[in-house]
């Protein structure tokens, strides 16, 4: 038994939750100067991904990093801001269709070399080490599938 907790498995978990929402209050803070939230940035991302082409609002939802999300919402809040625009389907008018803007890729343009630069500050690691953390997350992710 590992001091205070079960099992190794059950201190890795702990830290893994831990280390997770360390990482997550720090970008939401830094994300937060440019006017957005994290899961507004991540929406940004998929949609710059699969630009030109618009996505479904449930394929975006699937794609999001946070499932439980509000990406109806989020949607809303980045077409407020003129960041993404909503399209009927052609084929079917209950269907929303989602894109992002320009002004939406201008930002992601610009965020590309702040979110390198925070990275990189805040994920100190030699390259050797950070592929092997890599490597162990997408197995430890793997293996419960």
């Amino acid at each position: 038994m590992t001091k205070g907790f079960f099992s190794e498995q059950e201190k890795t978990f702990v830290n893994l939750i831990h280390t997770a929402a360390y990482f997550e209050s720090e970008f939401s803070q830094f994300i937060k100067d440019f006017g957005l939230s994290p899961q507004q940035y991540n929406v940004l991302r998929i949609l710059r991904g699969q630009s030109p082409n618009p996505i479904l609002g449930g394929d975006l939802q699937k794609r999001m990093l946070h499932k439980m999300s509000n990406a109806t919402r989020i949607v809303d809040k980045l077409v407020e801001k003129g960041f993404a625009d909503r399209i009927k389907s052609d084929e079917d008018k209950r269907q929303i269709l989602v894109s992002i803007t320009k002004p939406g890729f201008d930002l992601m343009n610009v965020l590309d070399e702040e979110v390198f630069n925070f990275n990189s500050k805040v994920i100190n690691l030699p390259e050797a080490q950070l592929m092997v953390l890599n490597i162990l997350l997408d197995n430890l992710r793997t293996a419960v599938k």
